[in-house]
């Protein structure tokens, strides 16, 4: 099998293709409804909290190269982001991971360079600690890559994976157990998204990853509460649990999956959802972002008894939905493939209402993690964004 020789080929691109989308069906949930409920968390508005240096240069649409594709939030003042930006010694791309321990007030831009290994785009990141944290991409060749640090980010140290699939998801239990998800091609097709993988495993702090489970998509991403209970999401609709630690996986139905068979044509499963956001705050209460490959329209499923039942709790027209992130069971903010608002939920997703995010360039947003609704960030194109209440 050939994968795409550009790192980055395989996520930046398919980010990109997406920032020009607009969200048109939910351009009514402004900030304009009041609720008794909103005592929770007080509106707010997205600010750019951090760019590039050299993105200064750059504006409009051009402000997509600089892409932030994943972020860890470890506490209120210790913030990873990871992702590919120009390469200023050439055409190629360079991985990055940008980091703050003040709480976004300084940052430090680091661009991986390791001896003989020449990393152009990270896909995910996860820390379990200040010090210590792992990212995944692939490197100049195509290949899958993880890399890690024990001084917090400060230095790094490379591993390349043997199976023929490039990463996308990882996520560490402890010091020792982790989990990667990986994509790729379609069957019979030598580039893109969505064909078999394998979800790798390491029980000593990655430096050796073994294949434990087949499955016949590709994973975007990967929880896990502790050592034996995970999901994994990933194309055509699927998520997947584990109680074992991975070494088995059980399919969960999400309506949204393609099934065997023949297609219903008028059905979800036509629509080829990809679900890229996936988060659980405790063993009941889940909730899952999912974007269609074959029409502009997203979803927002949640569960409240670990994923045996999952239901549609949003319907977007018009935009994909990216990530979810949630400080409790009824609060939360949703990224749509419509970089201009971020969306939030007082009421466990029933309702939505929008917060701007002020930016020069609507550029799709990636991913959003944080601690409460004071400390929350979301990354893309362009910048770091930070939650502001108003």
């Amino acid at each position: 099998m050939k994968l795409n020789k550009r790192a980055a080929g395989l996520l930046f691109i398919l980010f990109i293709a997406a920032a020009g989308m607009c969200c048109n069906g939910s351009e009514g949930n402004k900030n304009n409804r009041q609720s008794k409920d909103q005592t929770s968390s007080k509106p707010g508005h997205w600010i750019a909290q951090y760019r590039s240096p050299a993105s200064l240069n750059y504006s409009g649409v051009n402000l997509a190269v600089f892409y932030y594709s994943a972020i860890s939030v470890v506490s209120p003042d210790v913030v990873f982001v990871c992702g590919d930006t120009p390469n200023p010694k050439g055409d190629e791309r360079q991985a990055v991971v940008v980091r703050t321990t003040d709480g976004g007030q300084n940052w430090i831009d680091t661009p991986i360079q390791l001896p003989g290994i020449a990393v152009q785009a990270l896909n995910a990141i996860h820390f379990i600690s200040p010090d210590l944290g792992w990212a995944v991409g692939a490197d100049s060749g195509g290949d899958g890559v993880v890399i890690k640090t024990t001084d917090g980010g400060s230095t790094w140290a490379a591993t390349r994976i043997s199976q023929k699939e490039v990463p996308t998801a990882v996520f560490f239990a402890d010091t020792d157990n982790g989990w990667i998800g990986g994509a790729t091609p379609p069957p019979g097709e030598e580039e893109g998204l969505g064909g078999p993988s394998a979800i790798l495993a390491t029980t000593d702090g990655g430096h050796t990853w073994h294949a434990q489970y087949n499955v016949p998509v590709s994973i975007y991403r990967v929880f896990f509460l502790d050592r034996t209970n995970g999901w994994a999401s990933g194309s055509k609709g699927i998520i997947y649990n584990t109680s074992d630690g991975g070494r088995t996986w059980d399919t969960q139905r999400t309506e949204l999956e393609t099934g065997d068979g023949p297609i219903d044509l008028n059905g979800e499963g036509a629509k080829q959802f990809a679900i890229r956001g996936l988060q659980f705050i405790d063993k009941d209460h889940g909730f899952a972002a999912a974007t269609a490959t074959e029409e502009q329209t997203g979803r927002v499923i949640i569960t409240s008894n670990g994923g045996a039942a999952w239901r549609r709790q949003w319907i977007v027209k018009g935009a994909g939905v990216r990530d979810v992130f949630f400080i409790n069971a009824d609060e939360g903010w949703a990224l749509t493939d419509s970089g201009q608002y971020i969306y939030y939920t007082l009421d466990g997703g029933k309702s939505w209402l929008s917060e701007p995010r002020v930016f020069e360039q609507d550029v799709a947003p990636s991913r959003i993690a944080g601690t409460d609704a004071s400390h929350l960030w979301l990354v893309g194109g362009g910048a770091i964004f930070h939650r502001v209440t108003d």
